[in-house]
């Protein structure tokens, strides 16, 4: 539990020193507000999701044996999930099926790897266990 306050402690002071350097460069620098800005948007965003990370793990532990190896499967399953997406990607280009820049592919893996891995993993904390 100890872990978790630390990380919460942290974490919320880095979001605020993101948010107090976002508002000095909108006060300060007319040319850096859109800079300000995001610095301001980030700081708010890490500060929700610790805020909501610290909630959900405040009666038990953040990691153990299940968790972790649930998320060893979930990353797994994601990264055959996306060999096969990529093979796929590859008979349509050697088809010419559809044209496809290198821009389109890549927020295609970027997209597929995040979703499916979160996605799996999803399923496997609902079922219980692996198996």
């Amino acid at each position: 539990m100890e872990k978790l306050e630390k990380y919460t402690k942290t974490t919320y002071a880095l979001a605020l020193v993101l948010i107090v350097a976002g508002i000095s460069l909108i006060a300060m620098v007319e040319e850096y507000q859109q800079t300000g800005i995001g610095l301001v948007n980030i700081g708010t965003i890490v500060i929700f999701i610790t805020f909501v990370k610290a909630r959900r793990y405040r009666n038990g532990p953040v990691k153990d044996e299940r968790t972790i190896k649930i998320g060893a499967y979930g990353l797994s399953y994601s990264w055959l999930i996306t060999f096969v997406l990529i093979s796929l990607l590859f008979w349509i280009d050697e088809f010419e099926i559809t044209q496809l820049t290198v821009k389109q592919v890549l927020a295609i893996l970027m997209i597929t790897m995040p979703v499916t891995a979160k996605g799996i993993q999803w399923y496997l904390f609902r079922k219980g266990d692996i198996e």
